[in-house]
């Protein structure tokens, strides 16, 4: 009984305070439901809720995604990506998702022309998810946003391209 009541105890200490930590007493707790959902449950572990990405391995989308908009390939790049392409959801729901991640991370980077993804041409993009040319498809478009003068020269969503140098944070040297 002894066992039980502490391991009861530490249960509760390591389940609680993680469940209440961002919560405010008095406040209603968030609902997630449709493709915010979907995104919580299927994207959120590598791009993170607020799009931030992780740095060097994967891409930011907050303040980005919506620049693939603005080429010829994006659309397509971002219905074939292979987290997107094998996702675990119906067509309907995934184009739901892609729509959902433009227009909260995308802002006022996204095409006035901009069209909402379809589930029939999600449902044929996905038969062809991108490989070993996912990196220079990137590649190819972020240049090509840059020449453009969509994107800064140093612009890379936090996953540097092939053969590029990660960018180095300025040095501060003292005068003597």
């Amino acid at each position: 009984m002894m066992r039980f009541a502490a391991g009861l105890g530490l249960w509760l200490a390591g389940a609680t305070p993680a469940a209440a930590a961002d919560y405010e007493p008095g406040a209603p707790l968030e609902v997630y439901r449709g493709a915010r959902a979907d995104f919580a449950f299927r994207c959120k572990g590598c791009h993170g809720f607020a799009g931030e990405g992780t740095p060097g391995h994967v891409p930011r989308l907050d303040g980005f995604v919506g620049w693939y908009t603005h080429h010829e390939d994006g659309r397509d790049y971002l219905m074939r990506v292979p987290g997107v392409a094998r996702a675990a959801l119906d067509d309907e729901r995934l184009a739901a998702v892609l729509n959902w991640m433009i227009e909260v991370y995308g802002g006022e980077t996204v095409a006035a022309d901009f069209a909402p993804y379809t589930a029939a041409e999600v449902a044929e993009a996905r038969h062809r998810p991108l490989t070993a040319e996912r990196e220079a498809t990137r590649a190819r478009m972020i240049q090509e946003l840059r020449e453009r003068g969509l994107i800064a020269p140093d612009e890379d969503a936090g996953l540097p391209l092939p053969g590029s140098e990660p960018a180095q944070p300025a040095r501060h040297i003292d005068a003597p």
